[in-house]
């Protein structure tokens, strides 16, 4: 599959993928927070870059892993949904040990849709999924890698939408190497250096 490069403009980003954001967070998550870090306008340009590369990659036949059973013309036609909710560390610690055992506040967790194809088919849009970021996680971890809180909230959006799409960097290195990949290119496309590194 050929990867799709790095020089995509804006003006084919916007045209080409329709996505809609529904951003709320905890109450005590202060609202200039929200403005600072998470408005639409902050976090919509890195949906888009991402929906679009993977729009490209669906070009060059890559299959998504969550959305195998749909269309992938019908895919790429509808425009997109994706819930994102902010949430402190306490919040936060609560839901990593719900969801998936681990008794501590993670950085972002992704909720997949998961509506059968049927039902996507009838659907005016996809939905995507839900994505909780834990703000207080993020800002500490961004101080410690030596990163602005903007490009480490880009890059886990990033991996955030591809786990809604169903990539999983813990199944195996192929896995792990094939998503670290993705999220280098998106970022690029964002001028967002290499997390990686």
């Amino acid at each position: 599959m050929d990867l799709p490069s790095n020089n995509t403009d804006s003006t084919r980003k916007n045209n080409a993928v329709k996505v809609e954001l529904d951003i709320s967070a905890i109450d005590s998550i202060d609202n200039a927070l929200i403005d600072e870090f998470y408005s639409e306008d902050s976090l919509m340009p890195v949906a888009i870059a991402t929906l679009d590369y993977i729009d490209t990659c669906i070009k060059n036949g890559l299959t998504l892993p969550y959305f195998t059973d749909t269309d992938s013309e019908l895919w790429q036609s509808k425009p997109k949904t994706l819930d994102i909710y902010i949430t402190d560390s306490t919040e936060g610690h609560e839901l990593n040990l719900e969801a998936r055992g681990k008794d501590y506040a993670t950085n972002i967790l992704s909720y997949p849709s998961e509506l059968p194809s049927s039902v996507l088919e009838l659907m005016p849009t996809l939905p995507l999924g839900e994505l909780i970021i834990c703000h207080e996680v993020v800002a500490f971890e961004a101080h410690e890698q030596d990163k602005t809180t903007a490009q480490h909230i880009s890059h886990l959006l990033v991996h955030g939408i591809l786990h809604l799409l169903g990539f999983d960097h813990e199944i195996g290195q192929s896995e792990q190497d094939e998503m670290e990949q993705f999220e280098i290119d998106i970022l690029a496309k964002l001028a967002v250096p290499n997390p990686y590194l």
